[in-house]
């Protein structure tokens, strides 16, 4: 691991040294203030060499993709030669919905697939991203338990404190166990607090309180099940306290129909845009077209690693028919039957 301080005005500043330095995948170990200027020690782990004399050195091996963004997802290289149909059955896009994506981008003249596919995508889905400019309107994070409601908070508040805004956070999850401690990890790191709501009457004086002009309040809320009424209903009441924007965040990969019913439920409770996580550790994303179809939800952002640098990145028609226009590789790790530990070798699979 390599250490190394950096010194700035501001705590922007300095996060904006780190990943210039670094790169996103820095650690911040330790960050304080002395005679008015703020100190960041942060690291990097550096891979120690492999060495094994039995088998000749491999060569370096492709980034996986909890390495990659989606623009290196979007910029690889498709075959128009390979029929929309066969991607979009790959995806578990269900049948009626593929059928209205072909036949509509079979009504464009495009020379290439994808573009066609983009201009259908266009026309049946909506995207409204978040983005560190909009309104004063608190932004609820809300969806079932596992989806990463946390760590895409912790994202929203980076990239807000990157781009000069005041960010406070506020959680209601205090049931889960670390669920506060995880969040007040990420908000030390950006120089501010948690406040805690566990109850709705609570999160009216938690937002209004000192509330500064221009300052982005982010809720991370508890896991509900989607199909438990009384678990729906204390969250609805969470909602009802204050003038709030309930996102739902889902993981990719689910199953179609389920993302869709969970969809619906979440609909019922004034949710209008979407962000999509995990899709590091997806092969397929039909769950997302069934998600946005069902209650004509709108994409606001996809998170493709857990690592907060990356931050929750912009989609639009032409990324998201990039991403129905890839299949993720699949490997399998299968470990040698011998006496030594050595290193398995990776097995594609179709």
């Amino acid at each position: 691991m390599r250490l190394k301080i950096f010194t700035a005005d501001n705590m922007k500043a300095a996060l904006t040294l780190v990943r210039e330095a670094l790169g996103d995948d820095a650690i911040i170990i330790n960050n304080v203030e002395e005679d008015g200027k703020v100190k960041i020690t942060a690291a990097i782990e550096i891979p120690a060499p492999k060495v094994n004399p039995r088998k000749a050195p491999k060569p370096k091996p492709k980034p996986s993709p909890v390495q990659r963004s989606l623009r290196e997802l979007e910029q690889e290289d498709h075959t128009d030669s390979i029929s929309l149909s066969y991607f979009l059955s790959h995806h578990g896009v269900e049948k009626p919905m593929m059928r209205r994506i072909l036949e509509t981008a079979a009504s464009f003249d495009e020379e290439r697939n994808i573009n066609a596919l983009a201009k259908a995508l266009d026309i049946m889905f909506h995207f409204s991203p978040i983005n560190n400019d909009f309104q004063n309107r608190p932004i609820m994070l809300v969806g079932p338990p596992g989806v990463g409601k946390t760590v895409t908070t912790a994202k929203l508040s980076s990239q807000a404190v990157l781009s000069g805004r005041t960010v406070r956070l506020i959680n209601t999850d205090t049931i889960r166990t670390g669920g506060t401690a995880q969040l007040e990890g990420y908000a030390e790191v950006l120089k501010t607090s948690v406040i805690e709501a566990p109850e709705p009457d609570l999160l009216t004086a938690a937002i209004k309180t000192n509330k500064q002009s221009h300052e982005l309040v982010i809720i991370d809320t508890m896991g509900y099940n989607p199909f438990d009424c009384d678990e729906m209903a204390e969250l609805h009441h969470f909602i009802q306290a204050y003038n709030v924007e309930p996102v739902l965040v889902v993981a990719a990969g689910a199953d179609p129909t389920e993302a869709q019913e969970i969809a619906e439920t979440y609909m019922n409770l004034g949710v209008r845009r979407f962000i999509a996580t995990r899709l590091d550790v997806a092969r397929r994303y039909g769950s997302l077209l069934a998600t946005a179809a069902s209650m004509d939800l709108a994409f606001a952002g996809v998170g493709i690693t857990p690592y907060l640098a990356k931050g929750i990145e912009q989609i639009d028609a032409i990324s998201l028919a990039r991403l129905l226009t890839r299949i993720p590789d699949r490997k399998i790790f299968v470990p040698q039957e011998n006496d030594d530990i050595v290193e398995g070798e990776d097995h594609d699979i179709p």
